[in-house]
């Protein structure tokens, strides 16, 4: 009989406020675990993440059946999810034994106390993607973790330090009942996320806001669906670019971007206003995209919200009211942040990380430097690379922007 592997995290992008940066869980997810176990384990193991059962009202009672009754439980702790601990501690609480830890980083001060001595998987970070040999290390190391965990040995704290607890147990007809209702025929949360993410690459962004709306629905406090819903929203364009702008604010806003630390909010809202500023020319609209981006900036030398800060710094030199001193301290102050980026994404790279978004970054940075041969040979590199033809309008709007604002003619 097939066994059951259900799987501890999160997913889509989440912050790590404890390293100030932000983590694609999916990448994990997707290149270690479900990778390993659909190969070397695919005929032990079932494997269910909380977002591969099919609806949102059956995910509770459906969650803690699982936590109880799984065979084998992996929970990634990487951010510091407040769920997945949640969750994991019922699990050490409800089986003494088949429960694996997993965690991104080297720093030991990350792991919470009462973790401190259970045996934990602790890979690297691998930054903003996973090479395949990386990925074969992780595997390999979570390999011995599964077959170390089909010998029983006690892994929960609870039943180690009070080993006469007997664990609780539920009939094995409520169990059967709790994996039909996973199988059974319908969109999973899992598949809305894949159909929703499949039209944003197709910058068929008002045919993802229904999927998006009908997951928000569903998972109202998940800040990653938020987020995309905003995004989706003002990409749409829809009714107008304005309408579509003021809807997307009043979503992203739900994440309180004001007090919030979570890059991705930061820069969505940051969009948002630059947008509105765009469409209106309304420097208020400008100042609070400056706000946001400089904070994500600040937050983590984060290359994204770094690059909008300077364009939008840039921007502000149009606005009349500003003295000849003040745009000259704008201008002056943007040229800093460019040439600070340069050095940030060169170290990246040399790191081994890079995608195309760092490649337009380092084309508008060098652009806006002076470097005529460097901007083209990392513009040529990110058209070769982008993903969605939205990316390309993104690039080319802001820097036709720029053009504007330092008189460039090429």
């Amino acid at each position: 009989m097939t066994k059951t592997c259900f799987v501890v995290m999160g997913f889509g992008k989440k912050m790590d406020y404890h390293n100030s940066k932000e983590i694609d869980l999916d990448i994990i997810y997707d290149k270690v675990i479900k990778s390993l176990f659909s190969t070397e384990f695919k005929n032990d193991y079932q494997l269910i993440r909380a977002d591969e059962i099919m609806r949102s009202e059956t995910i509770d009672v459906s969650m803690y059946q699982l936590l109880m009754q799984a065979d084998l439980v992996i929970a990634d702790i990487t951010t510091l999810n407040a769920n997945a601990l949640y969750e994991l501690g019922i699990r050490h609480a409800l089986r003494p034994y088949s429960t694996i830890i997993m965690m991104q980083g080297s720093d030991s001060n990350s792991i919470p106390f009462d973790l401190k001595h259970t045996r934990l998987l602790k890979y690297k970070d691998y930054g903003e993607s996973l090479d395949d040999s990386e990925a074969a290390i992780i595997k390999d190391h979570l390999r011995e973790f599964v077959k170390s965990s089909e010998d029983h040995h006690t892994d929960s704290p609870l039943y180690t330090y009070f080993p006469d607890i007997a664990s609780p147990h539920i009939s094995k007809e409520a169990y059967e009942t709790a994996l039909k209702s996973v199988q059974k025929e319908g969109e999973t949360i899992a598949e809305y996320r894949e159909k929703a993410e499949a039209l944003k690459k197709e910058s068929n962004f008002s045919a993802s806001i229904p999927v998006w709306e009908s997951l928000h629905n569903m998972l109202p406090s998940n800040e990653y669906i938020t987020q995309q819903l905003a995004l989706a929203c003002y990409k749409s364009e829809l009714p107008n670019k304005s309408m579509a702008l003021l809807k997307a604010l009043e979503i992203i806003n739900t994440l309180t971007p004001e007090t919030s630390l979570d890059l991705e909010t930061l820069g969505i809202t940051g969009a948002i206003y630059k947008r509105l500023y765009d469409e209106n020319k309304n420097f208020d609209y400008l100042d609070r995209a400056i706000k946001m981006y400089r904070k994500g900036y600040i937050i983590k030398n984060d290359y994204y919200n770094g690059e909008n800060y300077a364009n939008c710094l840039l921007f502000m030199t149009q606005n009349p009211k500003l003295n000849d001193e003040e745009k000259t301290c704008l201008r002056f102050t943007s040229k800093h942040i460019y040439r600070e980026l340069i050095e940030i994404i060169q170290a990246e790279i040399a790191k081994g990380e890079i995608n195309f978004w760092m490649y337009a970054t380092l084309s508008i940075s060098y652009y806006c430097t002076g470097n005529s041969s460097l901007h083209k040979e990392y513009e040529t590199l990110f058209l070769e690379n982008l993903e969605s033809d939205w990316n390309r309008q993104t690039y080319f709007n802001n820097k036709n922007m720029i053009k504007e604002c330092l008189n460039i003619n090429d």
